[in-house]
């Protein structure tokens, strides 16, 4: 075998692994030890890096093209299982979930700590700040030097901030926006663009749009929370006036149920989609502005897209380990 083949197998192989790991993590399902080896695989060689990295620029590039629109037919054959699917073809398995879940992979990317569908977690931090993590919640603790600093990358998490003695001042970034808190308790809320930051006890500085990184707001758009009072503010757009919060709703999932109070319904159906694992499909042309309300529980969330999808008479059709679509 000469060097242009050996090269030529290692290349393939990178290429199949990268097609292998992008269809696994659009799942959602991965656990921690497997996002570890994730992450091992892709920084043991740059033939690696470099091959997953032309993966997702692929399919993100494809999911730019035009939308739901040109979303490839996905199998409809009952017996076919989502292992025989891979078996039979790990590319066309990540043609199909890659291009509908390119979002979802870039949060695998950046990630720390992800929580799988239907499951809750508890977080210790160094300082005694303690975040709880909602079901498909993503987070990157990114601490430095008089900067407690966490990236909220989508779902639901509570802080429970404690403060540091050194005067280091505790900030969760989401949307293009920060919430300051130097103790207190708050919890944060990121569905598609839009952030909801409501304050259990303490004291919260909201601003957006605002880098991470910034150490004087001056100039920016901000609100000051105080305790039952809460702001709500779409990516690059300053944060509402404060409101007084419904804190059952607030802290809902913490009693395992999701609710509903005139929400738009894409914005529903995305907030339910976290619980389940695979990726929720609307079809084309459903109005996703009519507004919808009600309580569900999250351990069962598809009998809850049932029951949003009837508010415009839809039908919700599960391939299981594939995809929910709702028409």
């Amino acid at each position: 075998m000469t060097d242009n083949d050996i090269n030529r197998s290692e290349r393939h192989r990178a290429e199949s692994d990268a097609r292998d790991w992008l269809v696994r993590l659009s799942s959602g399902t991965l656990s921690g030890a497997e996002l570890e080896r994730f992450k091992a695989w892709r920084d043991h060689r740059p033939e690696n890096r470099a091959a997953f990295d032309r993966e997702r620029h692929f399919w993100k590039q494809m999911d730019l093209l035009d939308g739901a629109a040109d979303i490839p037919q996905l199998p409809t054959t009952p017996s076919m299982t989502r292992r025989a699917m891979i078996g039979g073809s790990a590319a066309a398995m990540a043609a199909s979930v890659a291009i509908l879940t390119a979002p979802a992979i870039n949060t695998w990317w950046k990630a720390d700590y992800i929580v799988p569908a239907g499951g809750q977690q508890e977080l210790p931090l160094p300082d005694g700040t303690v975040i709880a993590l909602n079901s498909g919640t993503a987070i990157k603790i990114d601490y430095r030097p008089n900067l407690r600093l966490v990236h909220l990358l989508r779902g639901d998490a509570e802080f429970g901030v404690t403060r540091d003695p050194s005067g280091s001042r505790f900030r969760v970034a989401a949307s293009n926006g920060i919430t300051d808190v130097e103790e207190g308790q708050i919890s944060i809320n990121m569905v598609s663009d839009t952030t909801t930051v409501a304050v259990v006890s303490g004291y919260a500085l909201v601003a957006s749009p605002v880098s991470p990184d910034v150490v004087d707001i001056a100039g920016s758009m901000f609100v000051d929370l105080k305790a039952a009072q809460q702001t709500r503010y779409a990516s690059g757009m300053a944060p509402d006036r404060p409101s007084t919060a419904d804190m059952e709703m607030v802290l809902a999932w913490r009693q395992g149920k999701i609710i509903f109070e005139g929400r738009p319904f894409a914005t529903a159906i995305d907030e339910i989609a976290r619980y389940v694992y695979e990726p929720v499909l609307l079809r084309p042309g459903i109005d996703r502005s009519v507004q919808v309300s009600g309580v569900f529980s999250t351990s069962d969330p598809v009998a809850a897209l049932r029951s949003v999808a009837r508010t415009q008479d839809l039908s919700v059709r599960r391939i299981p380990g594939v995809a929910i679509m709702i028409s």
